[in-house]
């Protein structure tokens, strides 16, 4: 533990050092003249819109003549951040429970949950963040202290029991609204399964997603739940990880109701949304 602490804050020394250390030369600058629109600065500056808006906090395309805009970070400080980030990636060797990411120059919430397989809104809920603007130098977590990987005999034995139940429901029909083994939707079926089990899960996929422990997709283990936005902007789908980078859901009419799916499926690795972890 206490090494870990050590590394922490050894790496916000280090970050901090990056940003502060040679601030001038690192950064350039833009006085905003009449005419002028962020994306005519972008394009002026090889930049993008999006960078301008996380350099200087600001949600607005609107900026007012006279405004002082930071437009760009120079490379100046790529041998610091790139420091930082391998202690970063030595923290998540120590606790991989504890996983966090510092953001640099250029990105955003989708690259990261991109690259580290989970999705823009458990990043939100894990960091508590209102909005998607990300400040270079921040610490992300990315996901939540508890979500330990390694899980003692009884919480498997329970995640095995959870399976087993699901199991017994291949082939039922897929039924909209439906919570009873007469007929599942896909939320429907998840709850009913855990409530065999002394779970109370919310009713809506969406919902189900705010309970548990965020976890990413590669610690997937028996039991988590893994979130998918299929047909809209949020969360509309759900099924239970049943290990072989599988997952058993009730799908659609089509589809034959409660099946075995490969999440690399091309339509639900598309749609993948994230997971977390009901059983610990």
């Amino acid at each position: 533990m206490l090494k870990k602490i050590v590394l922490v804050i050894s790496i916000i020394f280090i970050f901090q050092l990056a940003f502060t250390g040679s601030a001038v030369a690192a950064e350039t600058y833009h006085i905003v003249k009449s005419g002028d629109t962020l994306w005519g600065i972008a394009r002026q500056y090889d930049t993008n819109v999006e960078q301008i808006k996380q350099l200087n906090q600001i949600n607005s395309d609107n900026i007012k003549i006279g405004l002082k805009l930071c437009v760009k970070i120079t490379p100046d400080q790529a041998p610091v951040v790139q420091i930082a980030e391998s202690a970063a990636e030595d923290t998540a060797l120590i606790d991989s429970a504890e996983q966090v990411y510092i953001v640099q120059p250029g990105d955003s919430l989708n690259s990261i949950a991109q690259k580290y397989g989970t999705s823009v809104e458990m990043l939100k809920r894990i960091n508590n963040l209102t909005s998607e603007v990300l400040n270079p130098g921040y610490i992300l977590k990315l996901n939540m202290p508890g979500a330990d990987v390694s899980r003692g005999g009884n919480v498997d034995r329970v995640a095995a029991a959870v399976l087993a139940t699901a199991k017994q429901h291949l082939g039922t029909p897929y039924r909209y609204g439906g919570s009873s083994p007469g007929g599942f939707d896909c939320s429907g079926f998840v709850k009913y399964v855990f409530s065999q089990h002394g779970y109370n899960l919310n009713r809506t996929a969406a919902a189900q997603c705010g309970q548990g422990a965020a976890v990413s997709k590669s610690d997937l283990q028996l039991g988590d739940l893994v979130f998918f936005k299929c047909s809209s902007s949020s969360i509309d789908h759900v099924g239970i990880y049943s290990g072989n980078n599988e997952f058993i859901h009730s799908s659609s009419p089509r589809s034959g109701g409660v099946i075995i799916t490969n999440l690399d499926e091309s339509y639900y690795a598309r749609s993948y949304a994230g997971a977390a972890r009901i059983i610990q």
